[in-house]
Order: C-alpha cells, then sequence, then structure tokens
C-alpha cells in the first residue's frame, strides 16, 4: 500500500468520527426540563401540606381551582369541599399529625402532553388521642396543575388502621365486664 492510500483511510476514518461527534452534539440539544425537584408547583404543594397539618381550611382550599377534580382511594372525583369535609372529619378523633421529615420526596413532571404533575411521596404520623394509639400511614400523591392551580388530584394511602380505631371509638369495649353465659 502507498503512503497516500494510507493517508486518504485515516482521512476518511477522522473525518467519518468527526461527522458522529458533530451529529451526537447537535442531536442532544437542550430542550425543556422534564423532570425536576424544584418548582413553584412543588413549593405550592409544600405550602398545601402545610395548611393541611395547620388546620388552615380555607388557604388550604385556595390552592385549588374551583373546578378541581379529586380522586382520593377511588375512581370516582370528589370536589374540593367534599375533600375538605372528609379530611376535617376524619381528623376529629386526632389529637396531633403531621407528615414526617423524614423520607419525604418531591417532584415534577412534564408529561408528553406538556401537563405539569406533582409527586409527593411521604409518610402521615398521628395520634388516636382516645385510644392513646399512634399511627403511621405512607401517602402518595400527585397533583396537576395550570396556571398555579390544582386541577386534578389522585391521592393514595391505606385507611384501614384508621378506619380500625374508629371503629373501636364507636363501640366501645368494657374489660371489666364478665362475659354473658
Amino acid at each position: 500500500m502507498t503512503l497516500e492510500k494510507l493517508d486518504l483511510k485515516y482521512i476518511m476514518k477522522r473525518s467519518i468520527l468527526a461527522l458522529i461527534i458533530i451529529i451526537a452534539v447537535v442531536s442532544c440539544k437542550q430542550g425543556p426540563d422534564r423532570w425536576t425537584n424544584k418548582s413553584p408547583e412543588i413549593d405550592m404543594v409544600k405550602a398545601l401540606l402545610k395548611d393541611y397539618e395547620d388546620g388552615n381550611w380555607e388557604v388550604w382550599k385556595g390552592h385549588y381551582a374551583d373546578t378541581a377534580k379529586i380522586y382520593h382511594n377511588t375512581i370516582e372525583p370528589s370536589s374540593v369541599g367534599e375533600i375538605m369535609e372528609g379530611l376535617r372529619s376524619s381528623l376529629e378523633p386526632v389529637t396531633e399529625y403531621s407528615f414526617s421529615d423524614k423520607d419525604i420526596y418531591y417532584e415534577m413532571i412534564i408529561d408528553d402532553k406538556n401537563q405539569k404533575w406533582v409527586n409527593f411521596w411521604g409518610t402521615w404520623e398521628g395520634n388516636i388521642g382516645a385510644l392513646d394509639r399512634d399511627l403511621i400511614i405512607p401517602v402518595h400523591l400527585t397533583l396537576q396543575f395550570v396556571e398555579g392551580k390544582i386541577v386534578e388530584e389522585h391521592g393514595f394511602y391505606n385507611m384501614a388502621e384508621m378506619a380500625a380505631a374508629m371503629s373501636e371509638l364507636s363501640s366501645p369495649v368494657e374489660a371489666d365486664e364478665p362475659a354473658e353465659e
């Protein structure tokens, strides 16, 4: 092989490699972020949870659009007012409650339809005062935002322990009474 042919092969290989690198760089152009753990919407979810913890129900309600649809452990939507009353009612026997600061996660995604959703994972902790029973309930919320308001929310949490405690409260059993024969 002549030196000219070797140089030509070398130049061709280098040119192809340079072309591949250029194509890779150009095709990886920066687009909009589709995921983040810092956003105004995440800050709003943090404020929503704080208002829930503090019992600031009117402020809590203000985070939602008037037409928001909320799905908590169901496939049928509820209104903001219905969810608010349900939450307030479920908290009546609870003397203290909050979301644990440990293992709490927030993320915002922009889906393929360009919709903004915030995901929250956390642990609700509370005490049923009359029973002196602590409850620990994992919670997942997914909230859709439009123009700074929550328009749709999906909440998933297991209320079995809370329901059992409520049942125990509504039908107390006296331990000192002898069993009937």
